[in-house]
Formats: structure tokens, C-alpha cells, sequence
């Protein structure tokens, strides 16, 4: 179903702009054409409206980001791959989606590697962000900016989790990422991977037991309708990434490419402080409706992970000990590995 919407998509893009990309500098104006999975008033699709008012503001309404929300273009995995084709001009998807397609980036992924936001933040905004959002270009993608997601922690409709081993005998669901499939493993749940939009249906059906994501997007995509229970163990904090396709990139002037990047980084500081505030707004719904939260025991989700880097992270072993110096020393407790 994804490669035949792909394939509409990159029909239709032909038929509308016959001998001509929407992205050439001599047109008069520009429709830059973003997806995105989730809602309209969510934070990372309002960055992302931030940033197209300021890139219209400066370029006197020349270019225009039109936002497509709540998957209309596809799942996340088929707005990269339009992107990659040129048949899309910009999404807006999970890192561990890219990780996919640029493994360099699952460094972003493993499981507490930021001692906390003060240093996630060093890190994705400094030169090892920039240099991982450089070594997009030559998988025909350009990253613009990271985005902040919050920790993603587990749910499910059986039991609150509170070590690893509650976790036995659960199909979760994954990000079709590689590295959240073994860490799921690891913990001793059986991993599913599947597109965000399918599931809700699978928790309302038992196909899954549970999945595993932030509070926010535990609220907005309804899951916490049919998987009551909530439980903090923020096994990992990945980012948001904003891409636009390499290939109606280089289409454009230096000058718009140039307004496009600033606008894409200013907007950060204003998708972070939407984020904050949802976040805590989201917990207060979440707790009017009933779910049921718990506090987790982090140090038994922690014992072990040595053996899970050592298995499954020893490729990102530079950049590790770089984001290791980066300590922001905010954290009484930094991590050992």
C-alpha cells in the first residue's frame, strides 16, 4: 500500500510540473510540500509551521511550506523514500527512521545515552549533531534541524512495568529500527515492528500488547484509549529530524537555501518551548482519563546495558566517548557506558 502511494505521489508530481521542478529559482514562487504523521497543533508540525511563516516573512511570501499532517503522504518510512526521489520536498520524521537508511545516526538512538537535556541538547545542536546532519547528503537527503521528542517509555494494556522482567511475554511495538528491536529484546518483550499509524488498531485488536513512545504522542494518537498503562522508564530520547530532498535542494538559489536552513534552526528554540508545555498538559489529560502512570526502578532497566553496547553500538564507539566529554554536569548521577 505504501509503495503504491509512493508511486501516485511521484505520478502526480510529474503530471502537475511537466519539465519543470516545483523548486527552480527563476519561478515567481515556491511550494515546498511537507509530511507529517501527526496532528495539526502537535509541536513538531508547529515548528515546523514556525519556520514557513518565517522563510514566507523574509522571502515576501515567494516561498510557501505547505504542512500535509496525520500521514496524509504516507508513513514515515515513504516520506523518506519520496524524499530520497525527489517525488517530496520536505518531511518531518523520527530519527530512528533515518538510523535506517544513514546507520551513523543510531548513535542518537541507544538506550541512556544523555546524561539529560542540557547535554542532549550540546550534543544535537553541536558539532556532532551538525556533522550527522551533513552525512545525510549523501544518502540524497538534507537534515535542517533536530527537533525535541521527549523520552519515549513503555505502555500497555496488561500491567504496569516496573523491571525489565514485567515486560516478558509482551508483543511491544517498535519503530522498524533496528536498534529498538534488539533493545526491546533485550528487555525480554517480543518486539513488533509497525508504522505508527497501524498501531492503534493492533492494541485495539491484541495484535500487540503495548508499544512504547512519549507521553505526548501517547495522548494524541489515542493509544492510551486501549493501553491504560503508562510506565516511566525513558529508555531513550530520540530526536525529531526536519529533511528536505536533496535533490530539489540543489534546485534551489543559495540565497533560499540559505533562508531555509536559518529559519529551519531558529525555529528549534520555539518547537522545544511548545514541546515542554504540551508535555505537562498532555500528563494532566492523560491523568483526568484514568490511565494509571508508574515510577520504574531505572537501575534495573541500566544493569546489563554494557553487554547491549558492546553487542550492538560498537561502530559509534568515537562518537560515544565524544558525547561522553560533552557531559553537560548537570547530572548528579552521569552514565558509565
Amino acid at each position: 500500500m505504501q509503495r503504491k502511494l509512493l508511486w501516485i505521489v511521484l505520478l502526480s508530481s510529474l503530471i502537475l510540473i511537466p519539465g519543470e521542478n516545483l523548486l527552480t529559482a527563476q519561478q515567481s514562487k515556491l511550494i515546498l510540500r511537507c509530511a507529517d504523521v501527526h496532528a495539526l497543533g502537535y509541536p513538531t508540525i508547529e515548528g515546523v509551521l514556525y519556520m514557513a511563516r518565517m522563510v514566507k516573512e523574509k522571502t515576501n511570501g515567494r516561498i510557501e511550506i505547505v504542512v500535509y499532517p496525520e500521514g496524509s503522504l504516507g508513513s514515515e518510512a515513504s516520506v523518506v523514500e519520496m524524499l530520497r526521489l525527489g517525488a517530496l520536498d520536505m518531511g518531518r520524521v523520527s530519527l530512528s527512521q533515518v538510523a535506517e537508511v544513514n546507520p551513523e545516526l543510531g548513535v542518537l538512538i541507544l538506550p541512556y545515552i544523555y546524561n539529560d537535556e542540557a547535554h542532549k541538547w550540546r550534543i544535537l545542536e553541536g558539532s556532532i549533531g551538525d556533522d550527522l546532519l551533513k552525512s545525510l547528503a549523501k544518502y540524497d537527503l538534507i537534515g535542517l534541524c533536530f527537533q525535541e521528542a521527549g523520552h519515549r517509555s513503555f505502555y500497555n494494556s496488561k500491567r504496569p512495568i516496573y523491571r525489565p522482567e514485567d515486560l516478558r511475554g509482551l508483543k511491544i511495538r517498535v519503530q522498524p529500527n533496528q536498534i529498538m528491536f534488539r533493545l526491546v529484546e533485550y528487555f525480554g518483550a517480543s518486539p513488533v515492528p509497525i508504522d505508527y499509524n497501524e498501531v492503534y488498531p493492533a492494541l485495539a485488536a491484541g495484535v500487540i500488547d503495548g508499544a512504547e513512545n512519549n507521553i505526548p504522542s501517547y495522548l494524541t494518537s489515542g493509544h492510551y484509549k486501549v493501553a491504560r498503562y503508562y510506565s516511566f522508564d525513558k529508555h531513550t530520547s530520540i530526536p525529531e529530524i526536519l529533511l528536505i530532498s536533496k535533490k530539489n535542494w540543489l534546485k534551489l538559489a543559495l540565497s533560499d537555501r540559505e533562508i531555509l536552513m536559518k529559519a529551519a534552526k531558529e525555529s528549534v528554540p520555539y518547537q522545544r518551548l511548545l514541546w515542554s508545555e504540551f508535555e505537562v498538559k498532555s500528563r494532566e489529560e492523560l491523568e483526568k482519563s484514568g490511565c494509571k502512570f508508574n515510577e520504574v526502578d531505572e537501575a534495573a532497566f541500566r544493569v546489563g546495558l554494557e553487554n547491549f553496547y558492546q553487542q550492538n553500538a560498537r561502530e559509534f564507539e568515537s562518537v560515544i566517548n565524544k558525547i561522553k566529554k560533552l557531559n553537560s554536569g548537570l547530572d548528579k548521577n552521569p552514565r558509565t557506558y
